[in-house]
This record gives C-alpha cells, sequence and structure tokens, in this order.
C-alpha cells in the first residue's frame, strides 16, 4: 500500500512539474521576495545567515514556491532526506530517480529547517566566518561546500540577487538591528510605515565584462510565454531578450510565515542524444537540415521533447537540460547577441560556452548553452559516429572540449576517426 502511495505521489508530481517548468514570471519573484522577507530577516537576526541568500535559494529551489516539492511537500529549499531525518518524506526525481526528500506541515518549518540544516552541518561552518553582508561569498561558499552539484548555482543566486536587488532585506536587517527592533524578539513585528526600496530598473552591461559571477544587465522579451521585465544582470547562465522592459509591480503578497518556501532542483532526466543539422556555413537563411550521418561540419542540433525542460526564471524562451547543463534551442533569426539578451547574458560568455568566436552564424535547431559545459560526460566512453568533429561531441555530450581534449591528449582541431572511443572522464 505504501509503495503505491508513492508512486502516485511521483505521478502526480511529474504532472505539476510538466506544467510548472519555467511558468512563473518577474511577477512571481517579487511576490515571493514580499511574502518571504520577514522570516528571511529574522532568520538573518536568529542565524546569521544573509536574508538574500535565504530568498534566493527559495526563489530558485522552490521556483517562486510553484515546484512539486514546494506545494506537496512545503520544502522550499529542496533539502533531501538524509540519515538523520525521521519527519515525513516525499519522493521526488531530482539527480536519481525518486529520491527521498523532507515534507513539512508548514513553510515555516521549511525556513526554520534551512537554517538549522546550514547551522548545524560541519561542511557549513566556513560560512559562518564569512561577513554576514557577502551575498556573494555565501553564495560561493554554498557551491563550494555541496550544496548543490550544477555548477553554476553560485552564479545563478549571486544575479537572482543582483537582479531583483534582494541585498536590500540585508541592509533592512542592519538597520533594524541598530535601531534595537530585535530586543524583544521573536515578539517583533515590522514597521507600519517602514519604506522599502524600489525595484530595480534595467542597466546597461559594462562594455568588456566577461567575469562569470558579474550580473549582466540585460531585458526582456517576446516569445510564446508572457514577457517578462528584467532588471539587469544575467541570472543564471542563459539568455534574455532586448529592449528594457518597465519594472512589473509585485503581486500583492500574503502575511510571510516565519519561514520561507522549499527549494526544488531542476529536471535532469537523461537526455538522449539529439540529431544532428547540417549546416551550410554560407547560407542566407537559417534551415535545420536532419542527417543521420554527421560529419566534421555538423553542427548539433536538437528538437523540442528531445530533452527535459528545465526550470529556468529569466527567460521567456524554452530552456532544456543536457547532462545537467542548460541550453536553448536556436530558432530562425536568432543570433548570439540575440539569444543573450533574451537570457540576460553576454554575447561573449554565451560562445565561450559554446567554443565559438567571431561571427559565428547559428542554424535553427541548433544546440546553444547558456552555462558553462560539464567537466565530464554521462557515461565514461564516447564512440565517434562518421566523421564527428570534438566540437561537435563536446556539444553533444555537453563536456567541455578543453577537458575532452585533456582527457583523450588531443587537439580541439583531431580529425576522428569512425568508432574511435573517447574518455569523457578523468
Amino acid at each position: 500500500m505504501k509503495n503505491i502511495k508513492a508512486a502516485l505521489l511521483t505521478l502526480i508530481g511529474v504532472i505539476s512539474c510538466v506544467s510548472l517548468f519555467g511558468q512563473y514570471t518577474e511577477d512571481d519573484i517579487y511576490a515571493y521576495i514580499e511574502r518571504y522577507k520577514e522570516p528571511a530577516i529574522n532568520k538573518m537576526y536568529e542565524y546569521k545567515i544573509p536574508a538574500s541568500i535565504t530568498i534566493a535559494q527559495g526563489i530558485f529551489e522552490s521556483a517562486c514556491g510553484m515546484s512539486h516539492l514546494a506545494k506537496d511537500g512545503n520544502n522550499h529549499f529542496g533539502i533531501k532526506c538524509h540519515k538523520d531525518w525521521e519527519g515525513d518524506t516525499i519522493l521526488i526525481d531530482d539527480d536519481e530517480l525518486q529520491e527521498c526528500f523532507r515534507k513539512y506541515t508548514t513553510v515555516e518549518e521549511s525556513f526554520n529547517d534551512h537554517s538549522l540544516f546550514l547551522k548545524t552541518r560541519p561542511r557549513y561552518s566556513a560560512l559562518f566566518d564569512l561577513d554576514v553582508m557577502d551575498y556573494a561569498g555565501w553564495a560561493k561558499g554554498l557551491k563550494a561546500a555541496g550544496y548543490a552539484t550544477n555548477p553554476e548555482y553560485a552564479n545563478r543566486l549571486i544575479r537572482l540577487i543582483e537582479t531583483y536587488h534582494i541585498a536590500r532585506l540585508d541592509t533592512l536587517y542592519q538597520e533594524r538591528l541598530a535601531s534595537g527592533y530585535f530586543k524583544n524578539y521573536p515578539n517583533v513585528q515590522p514597521p507600519v510605515n517602514e519604506k522599502e526600496p524600489a525595484k530595480p530598473v534595467a542597466q546597461p552591461a559594462p562594455a568588456n565584462d566577461d567575469s562569470r559571477i558579474t550580473p549582466v544587465p540585460a531585458k526582456p522579451h517576446k516569445t510564446h510565454k508572457p514577457a517578462k521585465q528584467h532588471p539587469q544582470n544575467t541570472p543564471p547562465a542563459s539568455t534574455k531578450p532586448t529592449p528594457a522592459t518597465p519594472n512589473k509591480p509585485a503581486k500583492p503578497a500574503e502575511p510571510a510565515p516565519t519561514i520561507a518556501p522549499t527549494p526544488s532542483r531542476t529536471p535532469a532526466p537523461a537526455p538522449k542524444p539529439a540529431e544532428t543539422a547540417q549546416p551550410d556555413a554560407n547560407a542566407a537563411d537559417e534551415v535545420a537540415v536532419r542527417d543521420e550521418k554527421p560529419t566534421a561540419l555538423t553542427v548539433f542540433s536538437a528538437l523540442e521533447g528531445e530533452y527535459p525542460k528545465a526550470d529556468y526564471p529569466f527567460t521567456d524562451r524554452d530552456v532544456y537540460v543536457n547532462n545537467r547543463t542548460l541550453f536553448v534551442i536556436a530558432e530562425k533569426g536568432d543570433t548570439y547577441a540575440k539569444i543573450a539578451r533574451d537570457v540576460q547574458d553576454k554575447e561573449a560568455r554565451l560562445k565561450k560556452f559554446n567554443d565559438v568566436s567571431g561571427n559565428a552564424k547559428l542554424k535553427v535547431g541548433q544546440v546553444v548553452y547558456i552555462e558553462k559545459k560539464n567537466n565530464s560526460g554521462k557515461e565514461p566512453y564516447y564512440k565517434v559516429v562518421n566523421s564527428e568533429s570534438l566540437l561537435y561531441i563536446s556539444q553533444k555530450t555537453a563536456v567541455s572540449l578543453k577537458k575532452l581534449c585533456k582527457y583523450n591528449n588531443i587537439p580541439a582541431t583531431e580529425k576522428l576517426k569512425k568508432d574511435r572511443m573517447l574518455k569523457l572522464k578523468k
């Protein structure tokens, strides 16, 4: 009976995830900040964890409280069961199938447990040596300590904080602390007339800054889904549209529980290798040509539905995941610059992620990674098909071209023979 119940919960979770991935908007982000800012500020006082980090993790991990894990488990921070957990649980497909996550009675419990989890786990102890106002240091420290497996996790948190000015909550905490607000904690109530800083406004991106962590100004854009307004810096590696959009008013927020929402991690069912597109380097029109026999000139392409969709709030485009690396599929008229605007990133970074330079052109259906490719593949080896190039294989497996060269002790221009076995890991 227990197994049947677990299977039903899983099925419901899969259906929920399919409908929710990529569906929350800027308004949802602002509403989430407004709804849970008080619990986050209180936890900053109680545990010395930046409120900005708590909120950014909640937004990212729980899809603004709309993920299956957040809605059915009140888990806004993606905390798994671990051996010492004695409370309720919920099974969800994450890095592996049917993983055990903690289930809470209220969102407040999730916020409390998130703070306790970080405070009591030895691997996070170094975080508490950092300045409580150093949200960037905390983001990098969480990634270094293994809170998430995604290599871009720290960058995403930082961009969320900087794009939506979430660090204002840390400043608010300092002001309240100086005024004696927490003297009677936990019996405290926010000042009725306390003013909140204005929402962020889109700003132009710095000219030649190609740093991975510095957020990139970008603005919203078009597409099938309701356009979002995006203040500035690039969120997690992904690309966003061009013109700046006026800030949307935050949705009315309900009184926040003492604590905040739960995390839900980016989906990553094992991707199946996509078919390939036969490009014509000098063609004026972008036309995808499928061919079962790839050549060294072939660009790696994918069709909608071949890969699982990812939960990525910073673009109106559909975002997919391959080997735990996010990508979009090029459409007619796309350029690296246009995709960069769409996902709120920089053109130079996108080209670097995809190992291209200069006036590189895109083909319809071409896979464009919006974050750094993985250092290793899902499988230990890859068998070369016909005359695939090393770059093509790097795009197909989402493994860094530099790492492929290193593992196999060959240059990027090496001509590969059919059936050659390439190492995808150390």
